[in-house]
């Protein structure tokens, strides 16, 4: 995990479903266009005001931009689970399975 990247990743993801482009959320967070660029490549990290300036602009918690499950693409979440179950009990695989097919059914 790397804070800065997956926190740049998660504010361009939220951006990108705002329709804002990276020009104007950096006007509305009142900073530079190219250190808004920093932040979301991972570059840059902001501070504390600037992070509430993000949020109040993606009307979302603050929270929700660190929030980088999200992040994960399908192949991803796959190996997380793959390695949850590794370490899984025969019967808490079996609870597993009822829960995932009663949630797919």
């Amino acid at each position: 995990m790397n804070l800065k990247k997956d926190f740049g990743l998660r504010i361009k993801q939220l951006r990108n479903k705002r329709g804002i482009t990276q020009s104007q959320l950096a006007e509305i967070a009142g900073i530079d266009p190219k250190h808004m660029s920093h932040i979301e490549t991972g570059r840059s990290f902001p501070k504390a005001d600037l992070i509430e300036k993000f949020a109040a602009a993606l009307d979302v918690e603050y929270k929700e931009l660190f929030n980088s499950e999200c992040l994960f693409d399908r192949n991803v979440i796959m190996e997380k689970i793959n390695n949850c179950l590794k370490n899984a009990s025969d019967e808490q695989i079996k609870t597993l399975y009822k829960i995932i097919t009663g949630y797919l059914n």
